[in-house]
């Protein structure tokens, strides 16, 4: 292994709230990555539960450890990440990548998603995850499907804790963060958020197939792996309510703020169907739903619901 002043520098951005339970496994299976220089930045969202004081003794004892002043309360996890990624940059040789508070890192995850990055010439990896409950029930959660032209409007390649980015693309995120005028800090989930800006940039994103951390569930997940019954009703619920579609308006939207002009008639064209009113619009969108996920499953299924007016 090459000496630790050659290896590759990853900034760990960590978004906490009330995780005090589950983040000494976390942050230990963060620091343990080989293979790359690991420096976790964190931003606690006013916890009550001792988050914060327990992260400020681990700074205290680690220099690889930062935990950023107080800001107020943020509101939720994605506005707490917005302002991570706003204020912090890794270094121009180095990377971005997103933790949350729970889940577990494998071995070789950062080593293995920055060679990936490197060997393929791409700004954005995700991957796979294995979903873990409290009575020790493990799934794989695949996530490596083929990437369809819009898929970045209705989903994300992976969980946030997967994402590695490349300075390019974290400056991007960063600057639309930062910019009143962009409908960024709409979105309502930041994974989302980075996949829209990189494949509506022109950017190359890879998502790799080998799960390299444990995804925990819990009753506190924000929104979990979509697996179970109780997840499909959710995820009914908010299609009823149009939820889906506002955010697939939202990343349609940032796309086109940072699309070259070669690919804006073709979000355009999304982005009028998406907005679009009546039965032709309903049933051109339908037909373009093929392009808007990349399981083949959830393309029929999304194909139905536009077509019968319930998404």
């Amino acid at each position: 292994m090459p000496p630790a002043a050659e290896l590759p520098e990853v900034v760990v951005l960590l978004a906490t709230y009330n995780g005090r339970r589950w983040l000494p496994e976390q942050l230990a299976s963060i620091l343990a990555q080989e293979g790359v220089r690991v420096r976790v930045v964190a931003l606690d969202d006013e916890s009550s539960d001792g988050t914060r004081e327990w992260l400020v003794e681990q700074a205290a004892a680690d220099p690889r450890v930062t935990v950023l002043p107080s800001m107020g309360s943020s509101g939720g996890s994605a506005p707490n990440f917005y302002r991570l990624a706003t204020l912090v940059q890794p270094p121009a040789d180095g990377y971005l990548a997103f933790s949350d508070q729970d889940d577990i890192w494998l071995p070789g995850k950062l080593e293995r998603h920055v060679r990936l990055l490197r060997e393929g010439g791409h700004d954005g990896v995700s991957g796979s995850i294995t979903s873990f409950t409290p009575r020790g029930v493990r799934t794989l959660i695949k996530k490596d499907y083929p990437q369809r032209r819009f898929d970045y409007l209705t989903e994300s390649p992976g969980p946030g804790s997967t994402f590695v980015l490349t300075p390019r693309l974290a400056a991007l995120v960063a600057e639309q963060l930062s910019d009143a005028d962009s409908p960024a800090r709409t979105a309502d989930f930041h994974d989302s958020l980075i996949y829209a800006l990189a494949r509506g940039a022109g950017f190359s994103w890879h998502i790799d197939g080998t799960p390299t951390l444990d995804y925990r569930q819990h009753d506190d997940n924000v929104m979990g792996s979509n697996t179970g019954l109780g997840s499909a009703l959710e995820r009914f619920r908010l299609i009823r309510e149009h939820w889906h579609r506002g955010q697939a308006v939202i990343h349609a939207r940032v796309a086109l703020a940072v699309a070259p002009e070669a690919d804006r008639a073709g979000i355009e064209g999304m982005l009028a169907l998406l907005e679009g009113h009546g039965i032709r619009a309903r049933w051109a969108l339908a037909r373009r739903s093929g392009q808007m996920r990349r399981r083949p499953r959830d393309r029929r299924i999304i194909g139905l619901l536009i077509a019968i007016g319930v998404w």
